[in-house]
């Protein structure tokens, strides 16, 4: 069996691979041997199954896995998707991983009974049947048809992640202009996250302010910007008062997107306290 590779370094890699792998397993030392760094023999007259299924394919799924696979997923991108831009590929990329390793957990995947690690090894099984001569390229190319729909799937639900995020981005930077427009009114405002989504706010001398209170400075707010819409419980009545500064009382931290986009539009005026620095909670439930 032979295999050519395109680069002397993917060649070595697989090689040294190969030899700790044959090493490990008390294998013969000439099962392997590589030529002019890029022509990769195996011997398989002895033991050919073990040596193919033992050490072979693990060895290539890994190094797919690893050291291959963005460069696919960069391939798809360019070719089915037409993104050519390197900053927008490798925020892409990194949106997969994301995706697949649960990281963001509002983005709905299907569950499949093949992990891709499997659809990898079961290319190679069908491949590998008899002593074929091949180049590595070629069997990235074509033989990997289920492993390649796997990572275009996560690869569409990445594309419309970013669109989401990019608009997202957008329009938090329509807003950060207002702020800046806007003069300040007060010296702070404390933001306590009372409930999974429930906010109060209260005013510099710990006033709660009302839910009257809070839709007059929503309504200020649309009078002068009818075209942009956003939460009129909060943000909204945070960015009438463009306080010098928000204190935010939550023991989820950034988890809600309230306290996400407070923090994206005011920036370096928020502070993030614990609920139990709210004091003057404490004073208003004794009255």
């Amino acid at each position: 069996m032979r295999i050519f590779f395109k680069y002397e370094k993917e060649a070595i890699g697989i090689y040294r691979s190969l030899c700790a792998k044959r090493s490990a397993l008390s294998y013969a030392p000439q099962c392997f041997k590589l030529v002019n760094s890029q022509l990769l023999v195996i011997d398989v007259t002895y033991n050919r199954d073990e040596i193919v299924h033992d050490m072979l394919i693990p060895v290539l799924t890994d190094f797919i896995l690893e050291q291959k696979e963005e460069t696919i997923l960069s391939e798809i991108l360019k070719q089915k998707f037409f993104y050519t831009d390197e900053q927008e590929l490798q925020l892409m990329i990194d949106m997969v991983y994301h995706i697949v390793e649960g990281e963001k957990v509002d983005v709905p995947k299907r569950d499949f009974p093949m992990p891709k690690d499997l659809l990898i090894r079961e290319a190679l099984q069908d491949f590998l049947v008899n002593n074929v001569t091949f180049t590595f390229e070629s069997f990235l190319q074509f033989r990997l048809k289920n492993y390649r729909s796997r990572l275009q799937y996560y690869l569409e639900i990445a594309i419309d992640e970013y669109k989401l995020e990019y608009e997202y981005q957008m329009f938090v930077e329509q807003l950060r202009q207002v702020i800046l427009t806007e003069e300040a009114s007060c010296e702070a405002v404390h933001v306590v996250h009372s409930q999974e989504n429930e906010f109060q706010l209260y005013d510099e001398n710990f006033g709660l302010l009302t839910v009257n209170q809070r839709q007059h400075l929503a309504e200020e707010f649309m009078k002068k910007n009818e075209s942009l819409y956003i939460d009129p419980s909060v943000i909204a009545p945070l960015i009438t008062l463009s306080p010098q500064h928000i204190y935010i009382y939550s023991d989820r931290e950034n988890t809600h997107d309230f306290i996400y986009t407070i923090q994206n539009l005011f920036q370096e005026r928020v502070v993030i306290c614990t609920k139990q620095e709210a004091v003057f909670l404490k004073k208003e439930n004794l009255t």
